[in-house]
């Protein structure tokens, strides 16, 4: 468990932190005695638009936004900034007002001064005032965590994903557990027949860790509660995502077909990454087999050294000679590029057999078909790790 819970925990430090610079005052002080403090923020109000309203509104000070301190340096607030605006609920035009207000020292430095000159004009609000504002902002703390899991789930465990939104049954269901009768810390063992011991053994390993236990039911309830209060489920499931459509069917989806259910749980990140991968690089289609970039320029793959500066210096040197041809420069493009070869030599591990199992339609093939594909793909597996 420690380290999923460790992973879990790492995710969620950059995408779902405390406040500890939001502190509204307990203390009650008369109006008059802090209109200095209301003209203060006034004036911060006409110079920075937007970021005393946020603060009354509940939203948390902009380094809760980005998850960073105010020791951050600003390359650290720049790599904050480019994941909240793939991962956050707070609205776009909050996340671009932090940024803009962290990444320059005078503007962060007059923000510290708005959240002190905000926290002292609260002193005047009545006690229900404060209570209305702390309940907004620990309301946006509560869905930024929200929305944080979800995404952690999604990026990690996208067969959970896939097989519910698309109606296949709960790991409870495959197992005929009653999830609300389980007690804290009992083992969850399966009480069906029947079931592939194959499907059920990866079930219950998944069950009977706590924090993979935590993030399924994190999903089941969420997903679900989606799904039963609003018609557009599929819509809003396909934007969170971020990765095509994805239905909710009336029939159960893969019910009864325990080995495609086992394939979906074991290869479904292969295969979605596979798609991927060659939907944005359909001109690497052909040199995924016996001619690949690294034949067209008369490279040995093993032989590129592993850093990053000496690798780019070897394949310019094995592109320097050749002939400036389409195919030639389009291997050095892809090769040169640290990121493009990664996903390259991932691919000329993996893509022969992940090229079979995306052809299998596991709807329609029988147990025999799908077990003779696993059986083949457990195999190229073990030998490539």
């Amino acid at each position: 468990m420690a380290e999923e819970k460790k992973a879990y925990d790492d995710w969620m430090q950059h995408y779902a932190c405390d406040d500890p610079y939001w502190k509204v005052p307990t203390r009650y002080m008369d109006r008059s005695r802090v209109g200095g403090q209301e003209r203060k923020l006034d004036k911060f109000d006409r110079l920075y638009p937007g970021c005393v309203d946020d603060l009354f509104e509940g939203v948390p000070t902009y380094y809760c936004v980005l998850c960073v301190s105010k020791n951050d340096s600003r390359e650290a607030i720049e790599k904050a900034y480019e994941r909240k605006k793939k991962c956050s609920v707070y609205p776009e035009e909050v996340v671009e007002r932090a940024y803009e207000m962290l990444s320059d020292k005078g503007k962060r430095s007059a923000y510290d001064e708005i959240i002190r000159v905000f926290m002292k004009v609260l002193l005047a609000f009545t006690a229900s005032e404060k209570r209305e504002i702390t309940e907004d902002h620990a309301d946006w703390l509560e869905r930024e965590k929200k929305r944080a899991t979800m995404e952690y789930i999604m990026e990690n465990h996208g067969a959970w994903f896939y097989l519910f939104s698309r109606g296949a049954p709960t790991f409870y269901e495959l197992l005929g557990v009653n999830r609300a009768k389980l007690k804290e810390g009992e083992e969850v063992k399966c009480k069906k027949k029947n079931v592939d011991p194959r499907l059920a053994e990866e079930i219950c390993k998944t069950l009977n860790n706590p924090q993979l236990r935590f993030e399924y039911d994190f999903m089941l309830d969420e997903l679900s509660s989606i799904f039963d209060a609003n018609p557009f489920a599929e819509e809003l499931l396909s934007g969170l995502q971020g990765r095509g459509a994805f239905h909710r069917r009336k029939k159960a989806f893969l019910k009864g077909k325990d080995a495609a259910y086992l394939m979906v749980l074991k290869y479904h990140n292969y295969l979605n990454r596979y798609e991927k991968t060659m939907d944005e690089h359909r001109d690497w289609q052909e040199y995924t087999g016996d001619k690949t970039f690294y034949s067209v320029l008369n490279m040995d793959a093993g032989s590129v050294p592993a850093d990053k500066r000496e690798a780019e210096r070897f394949i310019r040197d094995a592109y320097r000679d050749k002939e400036r041809t389409e195919e030639v420069n389009l291997a050095y493009s892809v090769l040169k590029n640290s990121r493009l070869r990664e996903d390259y030599d991932w691919l000329l591990k993996h893509g022969e057999w992940l090229s079979k199992m995306h052809k299998l339609n596991i709807e329609k093939a029988g147990k025999v078909q799908i077990n003779a594909v696993m059986e083949m793909v457990d195999a190229a597996v073990g030998n490539t790790k």
